[in-house]
């Protein structure tokens, strides 16, 4: 096979792939943004605490706008 459409066909083959990780992100950011924020509350940081809950409040509106919900 020629090698030109070989590494055509993959890198078509790789874009949901990625997209479908892509989304898997957007979804588990918030939840890793939560425990860094709980994390921080448990050793009485709390402006490192209110650097992760706007963190996470942000990349949930990213998550809802990209799933199509907002």
């Amino acid at each position: 096979m020629n090698q030109l459409a070989l590494r055509i066909f993959l890198i078509l083959a790789f874009i949901p792939l990625m997209i479908f990780i892509g989304y898997g992100i957007l979804i588990i950011a918030p939840i890793f943004s939560a425990y860094f924020a709980i994390n921080s509350y448990k050793f009485n940081n709390y402006k490192e605490m209110y650097f992760w809950i706007f963190i996470g409040m942000l990349c949930f509106t990213v998550a809802l706008f990209a799933l199509g919900v907002l």
